[in-house]
């Protein structure tokens, strides 16, 4: 899978610093993918999620055990997976990300 947005993991990672590592580990693990559905990604990250919201369909992975969370669409044909944001478990429950 090509990984669109790198950019925004490492700005996460530079105010949350115990996040680099295990998103530099999701990075490595989704680029060597070849996925061609969600149930292929559960395969390879078992806490993954399938998101609606509204009409898009967003996957999210938790990270660094459950601290952080990756949101993400999936483009299974184009083998693209676009990072949309990533938050602590906190911003995510607030849900402020739905827009």
């Amino acid at each position: 899978m090509d990984v669109i947005g790198k950019l925004i993991l490492q700005e996460f990672w530079e105010r949350h610093k115990k996040a680099r590592k295990p998103l530099e580990k999701w990075c490595q693990v989704a680029e060597k993918a070849e996925w061609r559905n969600f149930a292929q990604i559960k395969q390879t990250f078992r806490t993954a999620d399938l998101v609606n919201v509204r009409t898009r369909k967003f996957v999210v992975f938790n990270i660094g055990g459950y601290k952080y969370r990756l949101i993400t669409t999936v483009n299974y044909q184009g083998q693209i997976v676009i990072i949309e944001v990533v938050l602590t478990h906190t911003e995510y429950n607030k849900g402020k990300w739905k827009g």
